[in-house]
């Protein structure tokens, strides 16, 4: 599908905040890539289970930072916005749009 260019644009987005809290930029960049890296490889393994990535979630140590991050994108509603930007992928390649979304 249509999901590194997306994750190239977190992955950037992070670099970009963590530079602009101080950290050098080719620590940003490295810390970033290997995050990223480590993070692949546990959704990979045993990817073929459909529940694998609600256990890495459930994993998440409970009132811990990563468990406060995942609930404050859901507050602001970023994997709906997400959502949409799929389906819109999704209908410009079944010809029905040009894949755009319209700003609200």
């Amino acid at each position: 599908g249509c999901m590194m260019g997306s994750m190239y644009g977190v992955m950037r987005n992070t670099r970009d905040w963590l530079v602009n809290k101080g950290v050098p930029p080719q620590d940003a960049s490295y810390f970033v890539g290997r995050s990223y890296l480590s993070i692949v490889q546990d959704a990979e393994r045993n990817c073929n289970d459909p529940h694998r990535f609600d256990e890495l979630i459930a994993e998440q140590t409970p009132g811990g930072l990563n468990e406060q991050g995942l609930r404050n994108l859901e507050k602001q509603g970023v994997f709906e916005r997400y959502d949409r930007a799929m389906d819109a992928i999704l209908s410009r390649l079944e010809g029905k749009t040009d894949g755009n979304l319209d700003l609200e």
